[in-house]
Protein backbone atom coordinates (compact mmCIF):
# COMPACT_ATOMS: atom_id res chain seq x y z
CA UNK A 1 0.00 0.00 0.00
CA UNK A 2 1.23 3.49 -0.75
CA UNK A 3 0.53 6.41 1.57
CA UNK A 4 0.61 9.97 0.24
CA UNK A 5 -0.39 13.29 1.72
CA UNK A 6 -2.89 15.50 -0.12
CA UNK A 7 -4.64 18.75 0.69
CA UNK A 8 -8.23 18.20 1.78
CA UNK A 9 -11.02 20.32 3.24
CA UNK A 10 -9.92 23.50 5.03
CA UNK A 11 -6.48 23.02 3.40
CA UNK A 12 -5.83 20.20 5.88
CA UNK A 13 -3.38 17.43 4.94
CA UNK A 14 -5.04 14.00 4.64
CA UNK A 15 -3.50 10.56 4.08
CA UNK A 16 -4.45 8.73 0.86
CA UNK A 17 -3.87 4.96 0.94
CA UNK A 18 -3.84 3.07 -2.38
CA UNK A 19 -3.13 -0.53 -3.29
CA UNK A 20 -3.21 -3.86 -1.48
CA UNK A 21 -2.67 -4.08 2.27
CA UNK A 22 0.65 -5.74 3.06
CA UNK A 23 2.94 -6.50 5.98
CA UNK A 24 4.51 -3.29 7.32
CA UNK A 25 1.64 -1.04 6.24
CA UNK A 26 0.71 -0.23 9.85
CA UNK A 27 4.11 1.38 10.44
CA UNK A 28 4.00 3.19 7.09
CA UNK A 29 0.52 4.47 8.01
CA UNK A 30 1.79 5.64 11.41
CA UNK A 31 4.52 7.66 9.69
CA UNK A 32 2.13 9.22 7.16
CA UNK A 33 -0.40 10.18 9.86
CA UNK A 34 2.26 12.19 11.71
CA UNK A 35 1.94 14.96 9.10
CA UNK A 36 -1.86 14.81 8.71
CA UNK A 37 -4.02 17.59 10.11
CA UNK A 38 -6.96 17.19 12.46
CA UNK A 39 -10.54 18.28 11.80
CA UNK A 40 -12.69 20.22 14.28
CA UNK A 41 -13.54 16.95 16.08
CA UNK A 42 -9.83 16.11 16.47
CA UNK A 43 -9.74 13.34 13.85
CA UNK A 44 -7.24 12.76 11.04
CA UNK A 45 -8.57 11.52 7.67
CA UNK A 46 -7.53 8.33 5.85
CA UNK A 47 -8.79 8.12 2.24
CA UNK A 48 -8.96 4.51 0.99
CA UNK A 49 -8.66 2.86 -2.43
CA UNK A 50 -7.64 -0.76 -1.86
CA UNK A 51 -8.55 -4.35 -2.76
CA UNK A 52 -7.70 -5.37 0.83
CA UNK A 53 -5.12 -7.87 2.02
CA UNK A 54 -4.26 -10.08 5.02
CA UNK A 55 -6.55 -9.45 7.99
CA UNK A 56 -3.62 -9.50 10.43
CA UNK A 57 -2.11 -6.48 8.66
CA UNK A 58 -5.50 -4.74 8.39
CA UNK A 59 -6.03 -5.11 12.16
CA UNK A 60 -2.50 -3.76 12.75
CA UNK A 61 -3.51 -0.65 10.77
CA UNK A 62 -6.60 -0.32 12.97
CA UNK A 63 -4.39 -0.23 16.06
CA UNK A 64 -2.58 2.78 14.58
CA UNK A 65 -5.89 4.41 13.60
CA UNK A 66 -7.25 4.05 17.12
CA UNK A 67 -4.17 5.69 18.63
CA UNK A 68 -4.34 8.60 16.15
CA UNK A 69 -8.18 9.07 16.07
CA UNK A 70 -8.72 8.51 12.35
CA UNK A 71 -11.82 8.88 10.16
CA UNK A 72 -12.12 6.99 6.86
CA UNK A 73 -13.43 7.91 3.41
CA UNK A 74 -13.87 6.22 0.04
CA UNK A 75 -13.92 8.84 -2.69
CA UNK A 76 -15.93 8.84 -5.90
CA UNK A 77 -14.36 6.42 -8.37
CA UNK A 78 -12.51 4.50 -5.62
CA UNK A 79 -13.12 1.05 -4.13
CA UNK A 80 -12.34 -0.37 -0.71
CA UNK A 81 -12.82 -4.13 -0.66
CA UNK A 82 -12.30 -7.17 1.52
CA UNK A 83 -10.28 -6.36 4.67
CA UNK A 84 -10.10 -2.72 3.57
CA UNK A 85 -13.91 -2.46 3.80
CA UNK A 86 -14.84 -4.68 6.74
CA UNK A 87 -11.82 -3.96 8.95
CA UNK A 88 -10.07 -0.69 8.04
CA UNK A 89 -13.00 1.37 6.71
CA UNK A 90 -15.49 0.39 9.44
CA UNK A 91 -12.91 1.22 12.12
CA UNK A 92 -12.94 4.92 11.26
CA UNK A 93 -14.36 7.38 13.80
CA UNK A 94 -16.41 8.96 10.99
CA UNK A 95 -16.92 6.79 7.89
CA UNK A 96 -17.96 8.18 4.51
CA UNK A 97 -18.53 6.60 1.11
CA UNK A 98 -18.88 9.37 -1.45
CA UNK A 99 -21.34 9.07 -4.34
CA UNK A 100 -19.51 6.97 -6.94
CA UNK A 101 -17.35 5.20 -4.32
CA UNK A 102 -17.99 1.63 -3.21
CA UNK A 103 -17.26 -1.03 -0.63
CA UNK A 104 -16.65 -4.68 -1.61
CA UNK A 105 -17.70 -7.28 0.97
CA UNK A 106 -17.04 -11.02 0.95
CA UNK A 107 -16.83 -13.84 3.43
CA UNK A 108 -13.61 -14.95 5.08
CA UNK A 109 -12.36 -18.26 3.76
CA UNK A 110 -9.44 -20.60 4.13
CA UNK A 111 -7.07 -19.92 1.23
CA UNK A 112 -6.25 -23.59 0.69
CA UNK A 113 -9.67 -25.21 1.04
CA UNK A 114 -11.78 -22.20 -0.07
CA UNK A 115 -14.15 -23.09 2.81
CA UNK A 116 -15.94 -20.30 4.68
CA UNK A 117 -14.24 -19.34 7.98
CA UNK A 118 -16.90 -18.72 10.61
CA UNK A 119 -14.26 -17.78 13.22
CA UNK A 120 -12.76 -15.12 10.95
CA UNK A 121 -16.21 -13.70 10.09
CA UNK A 122 -17.02 -13.56 13.81
CA UNK A 123 -13.78 -11.67 14.58
CA UNK A 124 -14.55 -9.11 11.88
CA UNK A 125 -18.19 -8.73 12.98
CA UNK A 126 -17.17 -8.17 16.62
CA UNK A 127 -14.68 -5.46 15.62
CA UNK A 128 -17.38 -3.79 13.51
CA UNK A 129 -19.86 -4.01 16.40
CA UNK A 130 -17.37 -2.22 18.67
CA UNK A 131 -17.27 0.53 16.01
CA UNK A 132 -21.04 1.01 15.94
CA UNK A 133 -21.88 -1.27 12.99
CA UNK A 134 -24.88 -3.46 13.86
CA UNK A 135 -23.89 -7.08 14.33
CA UNK A 136 -26.63 -8.17 11.94
CA UNK A 137 -25.16 -5.98 9.17
CA UNK A 138 -21.69 -7.49 9.32
CA UNK A 139 -22.68 -11.11 9.71
CA UNK A 140 -25.47 -10.93 7.15
CA UNK A 141 -23.21 -9.44 4.47
CA UNK A 142 -20.34 -11.80 5.31
CA UNK A 143 -22.48 -14.95 5.45
CA UNK A 144 -24.61 -14.11 2.40
CA UNK A 145 -21.55 -13.95 0.19
CA UNK A 146 -20.01 -17.23 -0.85
CA UNK A 147 -16.24 -17.70 -1.12
CA UNK A 148 -15.16 -16.43 -4.52
CA UNK A 149 -17.88 -13.75 -4.65
CA UNK A 150 -18.07 -10.11 -3.62
CA UNK A 151 -20.99 -7.76 -2.92
CA UNK A 152 -20.45 -4.14 -3.99
CA UNK A 153 -22.15 -1.50 -1.87
CA UNK A 154 -22.50 2.04 -3.18
CA UNK A 155 -22.89 5.06 -0.89
CA UNK A 156 -26.63 4.49 -0.34
CA UNK A 157 -26.23 0.77 0.42
CA UNK A 158 -23.29 1.43 2.79
CA UNK A 159 -25.49 3.92 4.67
CA UNK A 160 -28.49 1.55 4.71
CA UNK A 161 -26.41 -1.30 6.12
CA UNK A 162 -24.89 1.23 8.57
CA UNK A 163 -21.31 0.58 7.51
CA UNK A 164 -20.80 4.30 6.92
CA UNK A 165 -21.25 6.76 9.76
CA UNK A 166 -21.29 10.40 8.70
CA UNK A 167 -20.52 13.14 11.18
CA UNK A 168 -23.64 14.99 10.07
CA UNK A 169 -26.68 13.65 8.19
CA UNK A 170 -26.33 14.12 4.43
CA UNK A 171 -29.02 16.42 3.04
CA UNK A 172 -31.39 14.63 0.69
CA UNK A 173 -30.28 11.13 1.73
CA UNK A 174 -32.75 8.85 3.46
CA UNK A 175 -32.11 8.06 7.11
CA UNK A 176 -30.98 4.41 7.47
CA UNK A 177 -33.62 2.06 8.87
CA UNK A 178 -33.37 1.08 12.53
CA UNK A 179 -33.07 -2.54 11.37
CA UNK A 180 -30.44 -2.95 8.64
CA UNK A 181 -32.03 -6.32 7.89
CA UNK A 182 -34.59 -4.26 5.96
CA UNK A 183 -31.89 -3.25 3.46
CA UNK A 184 -31.83 -5.20 0.21
CA UNK A 185 -28.58 -7.13 -0.18
CA UNK A 186 -26.60 -6.06 -3.23
CA UNK A 187 -26.10 -8.81 -5.81
CA UNK A 188 -23.03 -11.00 -5.52
CA UNK A 189 -20.57 -11.12 -8.39
CA UNK A 190 -17.49 -13.31 -8.88
CA UNK A 191 -14.33 -11.82 -7.36
CA UNK A 192 -12.41 -10.07 -10.09
CA UNK A 193 -15.51 -8.75 -11.82
CA UNK A 194 -16.39 -5.17 -10.96
CA UNK A 195 -20.20 -5.51 -11.02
Amino acid sequence: MTFTLERGEQDRLVVVARGPIETGDAERLRGALQSAGRDAAGNKLLVLDSPGGPIVDAFAMVGVMDAEHVSTRVRAGASCASSCAMIVFVSGAVRTVEEGGRLGIHTCHDAASRERSTACNELIARNALQRGVPYVSSLTLLHLTAPGEVRWLDAAAAACWQLSRPEMPVAGRAVPPADPGACPPPPATPIGRSR
